[in-house]
This record gives structure tokens, C-alpha cells and sequence, in this order.
């Protein structure tokens, strides 16, 4: 078929590229996370024709995209699915299967901002506008946990048992998760804690609990983290035992936040 009629007859162009099966793994590494530059012109070239492009990317590692995402409709990550990728590969972009996936690991804007993921310690001077790069953004391109689907979810206000306890106590914590879109399907809720004012550097966010479920369109889930002090506030110090500290802990889900005090 010369290329004028499947320009006509084609609505998308799946454009599959990605890294050979030997370029990750063990001994295996690169200087770079970019695709080779023919990739990433072939794409371009494509994006001349006017069509939206729905990248297909199989890989080992996460990979540098910030030239390949303005050009792409939809990115669809498969990783190295093997031969029996191939029928959920056809069922997402038929629409028969509604994608659920999270990312388990963040997606840096650039090769640069390597080590970048989701539990680094917060900067040094995190309210002086310090510290970022100067000719990229600071944030990665997709963050730990990101993952889009078929339909939409509206997350609820967090809902606590208390907002002050001690350290023998358990707090429930509760959000409502409702489809708002026309396409059932699932949904996972992360949540994570910080610790803003520790004795020693803790992580921004640490993922304590998550929790994946079914939900029909136009229905409600509810999603409830019972939290344990002892065993999701406490981090290990430098001898190898448990810390449990009072103070201030901020909960979280999606974008929304509560804060917990723990007294004695």
C-alpha cells in the first residue's frame, strides 16, 4: 500500500519502540536512558502526518521521554511482556481491557536528574527555590505510583478516627473512591506518611499501604488504612532499632492530606 492511502484509510499510528531485550538487566548498563536518535526521529517524522501517535514503549527501566511525550496522543508502557504479552497489549488499545497498571518505579524528565524516586530526603533548603536545575524542570516526567485509565476517579476528603493519639493506639483512616466516568474498572489507592520534623532525615513520603479494587461506573468504594504507630510511624536508627517519636505526621492519598499528632 503505498504511504498517501494509509495515510487516508489510518485514524492513530501504534508506533512500538522501546529497547532490545540485552540492553537492561544485569550488566547491562547504559549512559544514557534516552532511545537511540532513529527512534526518536522516526517518531517525529510520523507526527508530520497529522495522525495522533500512540507510543508503545517496551523496556526494562524507565526511560527518558520528554522529547517523545509532546508528540505522543497516549503512551502505553508493556515493559518486556514476553510472548504472552501480546492478547493485553490488544485488549487495551481495543478497549476491551481498561488499564489499572502503576508505575512502580518514577520516570525522570531527563537522564540528568538520575537517582530520582519517589522516598529521596527532602533538599537542604526546600523553601529558598534552591537546588533544581536550571535548563529542566525539577520534577520527573511521571511520578512513582502514576497511571492512567479509561475512565475517572474522584477521591473523597480523608476521613480519621482521631487526629491525636499515642503511640499505643490505632488510627483508621477511610476515603471514598468514586467512578465518575463510563467505563468500569480499577482503581489503587497508595498511602503514604511523612514525617516533617524528625530527629533524623526521613524520606519527602513513604508508602505505608495500598489497596486495589473493582469499581462499577457511577459507584463508590471505600478504602480504610488502619494505621499501627509502632510499625507505620517508626523508622530504624543507625544501631538497628525502632524509633517511635511524638510529633506531627501528615497522611496522604492522591493530593489530599490530614495531619496526625502523636503525644506520649
Amino acid at each position: 500500500m503505498r504511504q498517501k492511502e494509509w495515510q487516508k484509510k489510518s485514524d492513530v499510528i501504534i508506533l512500538c519502540l522501546g529497547e532490545q531485550k540485552h540492553w537492561s538487566g544485569e550488566n547491562a548498563s547504559r549512559s544514557t536512558i534516552s532511545l537511540p536518535k532513529f527512534q526518536e526521529l522516526l517518531a517525529e517524522e510520523l507526527n508530520k502526518i497529522g495522525k495522533p501517535i500512540i507510543l508503545v514503549l517496551s523496556s526494562g527501566r524507565p526511560l527518558e521521554l520528554c522529547r517523545l511525550e509532546p508528540l505522543s496522543s497516549a503512551i502505553l508502557e508493556i515493559w518486556q511482556p514476553g510472548v504472552a504479552g501480546g492478547r493485553p497489549f490488544a485488549g487495551i488499545l481495543s478497549g476491551r481491557i481498561n488499564p489499572s497498571g502503576k508505575l512502580s518505579m518514577t520516570f525522570p524528565y531527563s537522564t540528568g536528574q538520575i537517582p530520582i524516586y519517589y522516598n529521596m530526603r527532602q533538599s537542604a533548603r526546600p523553601f529558598d527555590n534552591l537546588g533544581g536545575y536550571q535548563d529542566i524542570q525539577t520534577n520527573p516526567l511521571y511520578n512513582f505510583g502514576y497511571g492512567l485509565s479509561y475512565t475517572t476517579y474522584k477521591c473523597s476528603d480523608i476521613k480519621v478516627s482521631k487526629t491525636e493519639f499515642t503511640r499505643n493506639e490505632t488510627i483508621i483512616a477511610e476515603v471514598d473512591v468514586t467512578n465518575i466516568g463510563n467505563k468500569s474498572g480499577k482503581e489503587t489507592v497508595l498511602w503514604y506518611i511523612s514525617d516533617p520534623a524528625s530527629s533524623i532525615s526521613r524520606p519527602i513520603k513513604e508508602l505505608k499501604y495500598f489497596e486495589k479494587k473493582k469499581i462499577q461506573k457511577g459507584k463508590t468504594e471505600r478504602y480504610k488504612f488502619e494505621i499501627i504507630p509502632e510499625r507505620d510511624l517508626s523508622f530504624v536508627d543507625s544501631n538497628g532499632n525502632k524509633q517511635l517519636e511524638t510529633g506531627v505526621y501528615i497522611l496522604q492519598v492522591y493530593d489530599k492530606k490530614v495531619t496526625l499528632v502523636m503525644t506520649e
